[in-house]
């Protein structure tokens, strides 16, 4: 099945989630929930099985994958507050989930396997990826090699051994019976080599943007015999399509559109392309982009009252931040000032298992809302206008995060923490340019010059938490940010084009040794005080 072109909702901005991580924490709850349908009932036992050498390993517990992946599993989603208690949750159901830790071929750092029982005795296999940003993969079910990605509603049909029919066969069977343009079929075996028959076990999934009718569902149950048959619902908030045709994914080709398109913002570029990603028309991708810029708003609001505990070992400090610099405290900076203290609000509810918006991350999630918001407080929008020049510069991020996400990763564990705020950093060079009044041009050369500026960033989290270094990056990268984006605006160019940079961006970043790619094995980790503070964090942890 083709992979789609990056969606900005799905790949970008958001997921809206509870904190700590994206990669960590909202993509396993997702990887939960798609996995929990895939049971033929409730769920009785799930083993979960990290790689030793990949990132889950080290830090499934203090990046809350483990709750995650519980939260999941209930059918939750990213946002929903439960998430935080979601380990006793599983167990109060009765649900006996255990985590494990071994060797096993991986083709990513990022690789989960999940074997679920469930009531009946039934048994379903399933191995997923969490790629970055709180996207997902699920690539295999039973031992079958399939490709799930939560943005259509499936069917997916478990077949048993004895089936002898040919899978093409039966896949082409299945189309005939459906019928209907926008379904995507397509189907796996797995040969058992120990049989002296025909017999296998395959799996065939359905794709549709719309679930089927309980008279088709009837008919493609007959058509399977003995089949196992699973309906299971999208995720993810924009829906695929089977034929699906986007403008461009290169910054190079976006600023021959504009130019064909009487100098188009970028906003409005963002907005075509997500129209025709998602299916849907340019007024609805404005006032979704809207609501998420609500949400960011509110964490701001809600950092900033320091109201939580931080789940790591720090505690709050934004509000204090903020009183220092109400009082001219501060060295003065202008809209930096505010622009810190938000970033460092977003991200400390963000370690306290709030709600807030990944931008591209949740390692990230402080520098876009801090650099968009303090600006619109110094330009000074009118309080009717602000959602809606937020939610344009937000666009304009998201696309260069589109470009970034094709062309390049944002997972830390493949490409360092430049994958994370130095996207972030980018995307919101961007937004500023935006607001700003500049051209698409300006606001590519500034997303080029703030990500020059953040390459060879490494990923080494204190301690398994998403505190330090990452709040004091979410800063760095605000003023990176602005300051690119003035460079980019009144005459400096860094001469290598946005497309060129983000290249450079993954080559650096696979150069990168595995120590600091969020594995907690080298860097900041392994300091003596780093390491003091981690057995003090897993003192606390495992005596509670």
């Amino acid at each position: 099945m083709t992979k789609l072109p990056s969606s900005i909702f799905n790949e970008v901005i958001g997921p809206v989630m509870t904190g700590p991580s994206s990669s960590h924490t909202a993509a396993p709850s997702r990887i939960g929930n798609l996995a929990g349908q895939l049971a033929g009932g409730k769920l009785l036992r799930v083993q979960v099985t990290f790689e030793t050498n990949g990132s889950f390993a080290t830090t499934y517990r203090g990046q809350k994958s483990d709750q995650g992946l519980a939260a999941g599993l209930m059918g939750m989603f990213p946002p929903d507050p439960r998430l935080s208690d979601a380990l006793s949750l599983i167990e109060a159901s009765g649900v006996d989930l255990t985590f494990v830790i071994k060797d096993f071929k991986a083709d990513h750092p990022n690789v989960v396997l999940l074997d679920i029982v469930d009531e009946h005795g039934g048994f379903v296999f399933v191995k997923a990826l969490s790629t970055g940003g709180g996207r997902i993969e699920l690539n295999e079910i039973n031992g079958c090699p399939i490709y799930m990605a939560g943005d259509y509603h499936e069917l997916v049909i478990l077949l048993p051994e004895q089936v002898t029919t040919s899978m093409e066969q039966l896949c082409s069977k299945v189309e005939g019976l459906l019928g209907k343009s926008g379904v995507v079929v397509h189907g796996s075996t797995v040969s058992d080599n120990n049989k002296k028959d025909d017999a296998w076990r395959g799996v065939i999934v359905i794709h549709t943007r719309q679930t089927l009718s309980s008279e088709l569902l009837s008919s493609v149950k007959a058509l399977c015999g003995k089949a196992e048959i699973r309906e299971v619902a999208p995720v993810m908030p924009v829906l695929a399509s089977a034929k699906c045709e986007v403008p461009f994914t290169r910054a190079e080709k976006l600023l021959e559109w504009c130019a064909e398109h009487d100098d188009a913002p970028l906003w409005k570029a963002a907005a075509v392309y997500e129209a025709a990603r998602g299916n849907v028309d340019e007024e609805t991708v404005l006032n979704m982009m809207k609501d998420i810029a609500v949400v960011m708003e509110a964490a701001i609001t809600t950092g900033m009252t320091g109201n939580f505990s931080m789940r790591g070992f720090l505690t709050p400090t934004a509000g204090k931040l903020c009183s220092a610099a109400e009082k001219g405290k501060f060295i003065p900076t202008g809209m930096l000032n505010k622009g810190t203290v938000m970033a460092v609000a977003v991200m400390e509810l963000n370690s306290a298992m709030g709600c807030v918006v990944a931008a591209p991350t949740a390692g990230s999630c402080g520098v876009l809302p801090a650099a968009v918001f303090s600006t619109l407080d110094e330009l000074g929008v009118p309080e009717d206008l602000r959602m809606e020049v937020a939610a344009k510069a937000m666009l304009s991020a998201g696309l260069i995060g589109v470009f970034i996400s094709e062309q390049s990763t944002f997972a830390t564990e493949v490409c360092g923490c430049q994958a994370e705020c130095g996207s972030a950093a980018s995307m919101a060079a961007a937004a500023l340019v935006e607001m700003a009044g500049g051209s698409a041009l300006a606001a590519c050369d500034a997303a080029a010059l703030a990500m020059q500026n953040s390459l060879g960033l490494t990923c080494d989290p204190v301690a398994e938490q998403v505190e330090v270094p990452c709040i004091g990056r979410n800063v760095g990268a605000v003023s990176n940010a602005v300051s690119s984006a003035n460079l980019a605006m009144f005459g400096f160019k860094g001469n290598l084009p946005l497309d060129d940079v983000i290249c450079a961006m993954w080559e650096v970043g696979n150069a990168l040794p595995d120590t600091l790619r969020c594995t907690g094995k080298g860097g900041l980790c392994t300091t003596p005080s780093g390491v003091k503070i981690k057995e003090e964090v897993d003192r606390i942890r495992f005596a509670s």
